[in-house]
C-alpha cells in the first residue's frame, strides 16, 4: 500500500514537472509573452484565480520611470488594490503555477514604499 501511493505520488511529480518544461519551452521558441503597453482594466481583469495580462504589462510598469514618481493614493488608483500589503510593501500576483491547490511558482510585482507613501522601489519577485 505505501509503495503504491509514493509511486503514485512520483508519478504525479514527474508529469507536473515535465509540462511545466514544456511551456518554458514553447514559450521561449514561439515568444509566447507579448509586450504590451499598460491598460488599467486589463490590469484589473481577473479569470478564476489568474490576471490573464499582468504578464504582458509588466515591463511596462517596472521600468515606466514616471511611476516611480507617485505616491501610495496615486499607484493605487492607477494599479487598483494590492493582493496583499505588508509593512509598506505592496504585492501584484501576476502569474501563478498550481498543482493541485497547491502554488509550485508565483511571479509578484512588489512595491515598497516610504514612510511618508512615496515609491522607493518596483521589484519582480520569483
Amino acid at each position: 500500500m505505501n509503495f503504491r501511493f509514493t509511486l503514485v505520488i512520483f508519478i504525479l511529480i514527474c508529469i507536473g514537472c515535465n509540462r511545466e518544461k514544456a511551456e518554458e519551452v514553447d514559450a521561449a521558441t514561439t515568444g509566447a509573452v507579448t509586450e504590451v503597453k499598460f491598460d488599467k482594466i486589463k490590469w484589473g481583469t481577473k479569470e478564476d484565480s489568474d490576471y490573464p495580462y499582468r504578464e504582458q504589462m509588466l515591463h511596462d510598469i517596472v521600468y515606466n520611470d514616471s511611476i516611480r514618481e507617485f505616491t501610495k493614493d496615486e499607484l493605487l488608483e492607477l494599479l487598483g488594490e494590492p493582493d496583499r500589503t505588508n509593512k509598506g510593501h505592496l504585492y501584484y500576483l501576476i502569474s501563478q503555477k498550481k498543482l493541485g491547490y497547491w502554488p509550485i511558482k508565483t511571479k509578484t510585482l512588489v512595491v515598497k514604499l516610504t514612510e511618508d507613501n512615496n515609491i522607493e522601489w518596483i521589484k519582480i519577485h520569483g
